[in-house]
This record gives C-alpha cells, structure tokens and sequence, in this order.
C-alpha cells in the first residue's frame, strides 16, 4: 500500500492535474469505478489506484486518495488513461469554437456521441477536454468521441471540402425544420458569451438558429444539443 504523500507515484499523477503536463506525457486522470470502468472498456486505462481492494488497482491510504482526488469527496478508485491520438474525420463534425465551461462542454460532448457527431474539433480558447469537471460530466462520452485540434479557419476550410458547414447565429439563419441536411456535416457552435467568433462569422457560412418565445438565447450546451438532435433525425428519415 502506498501510504506517503511524497511517493514517486503520487507526485507524477499529482502533475496530471496540470493541461500542460497531461498534453506532455500524454495522460490524463479518470475518477470513480464508473470512469475506470469505462476507460478499460475504451482500452486506455493504463493503472488503476484504490482504497478498498475490491476494485483493480494499487492499493493507497485515504489520505493519499483524497490528495489525488479534484473533488470535495474521496472516490474508491481512479484511472491514469492513454490521450487517444486519432484525427479521424467522422460523418458528422462538431466544431467547437471557444466553448470555455467545463460543464457546458461535457453536455456537449455526451450529446455529440448520442447524435452521431463522433468527431470534435476544439479550437483554441477551448476548455481541456481532459478537465476533471468536462471528464465527469461527459459520463464517459470522451472515450467514444474523436478529438481534432488545430488553427479553427484552415480546418473549416479544409473539411469544407467534404462536409457541409454550419454555424450558430440568429443573424440570417434559417431553423433546422427548414434545411434538407446532407450526411456529411459540420456544426459550429461558439463561446458562451460572445457566440461564433468574428472571424468564423466573416466566412459567410450558411447560419442555423432556434427559434423560441421570449427568450433570447439558450445555453450552447442546450442549444448545441437540440441542433444536433435535429440534424441527426433528418437524416435518420
């Protein structure tokens, strides 16, 4: 049982609570037998730590668990996993231009893998996908989704070539019901304050909107859901 603090170990998973360091070594943690569970499931669980022994993994002491955990309570047992490397291009593309809350982009994300957009491009400015708080509340969606990185203009004009992009912006957008949507698509959808950024907006991109009675506007984890929902039923017709 490893029971210091100081343990070679602990202090290298310690490091893993950093997005710099988990990009540099390539891992990131998972939290809860749920989490694990599903991580060794994806095949990228690489070690398991626990207090109690009825789960996989080195046994540690509370303290040292509680040291580990990014939550207020102490989970039985965390996961080290593999970050997946691969850039695949999905049928179905959602383009994430600076989407910034963790629980915003979890939603997101368990609603990209419920609706078929299995591919996730993150511009920069967006949230770490391997944030603790993006990790839980995506239930496990981040091991059944591919992740794309890189500049936001030069991937939209690439994959332009093969999909059919749209944005988010009420300004001459036209409703879901309203579009015969191709199987090939990309779905932008922007911050949570300022929406799609300006330079995505000076592309001219054909603009999707939701219309509502006396709102305003959504949350993008809300509207980003119904969007890809509606798009997902179209073409199961």
């Amino acid at each position: 049982m490893i029971t210091s603090l100081t343990n070679e170990k602990i202090k290298n998973l310690l490091k893993l609570k950093n997005a710099k360091n988990r990009q540099k070594d390539g891992l990131f943690l998972v939290e809860g037998p749920h989490l694990v569970s599903e991580a060794k499931m994806a095949g990228v669980l690489v070690e398991a730590y626990t207090i109690k022994e009825q789960y996989e993994g080195t046994l540690v002491s509370e303290a040292v668990m509680k040291k580990i955990c990014q939550t207020d309570s102490v989970v039985p047992q965390i996961g080290v996993c593999n970050i997946k490397n691969e850039p695949i291009i999905a049928s179905r593309v959602l383009i994430l231009d600076g989407v910034q809350d963790p629980g915003n982009l979890g939603t997101i994300l368990r609603s990209a893998k419920a609706f078929g957009f299995d591919s996730v491009f993150l511009s920069k400015g967006t949230v770490d996908v391997y944030n603790d708080k993006v990790i839980r509340s995506s239930q496990g969606a981040i091991f059944k989704l591919n992740f794309l990185y890189g500049d936001k203009l030069e991937f939209i004009k690439e994959i332009s070539k093969t999909h059919h992009i749209y944005s988010t912006n009420v300004v001459n957008g036209k409703t879901p019901k309203n579009i015969d949507f191709p199987q090939k698509i990309g779905l932008i959808l922007g911050n949570e304050g300022n929406g799609v950024s300006k330079e995505i907006n000076d592309l001219m991109l054909d603009n999707l909107y939701i219309p509502m009675d006396e709102m305003e506007s959504l949350n993008v984890g809300v509207a980003g859901s119904i969007l890809m929902y509606e798009i997902a039923s179209h073409n199961k017709k």
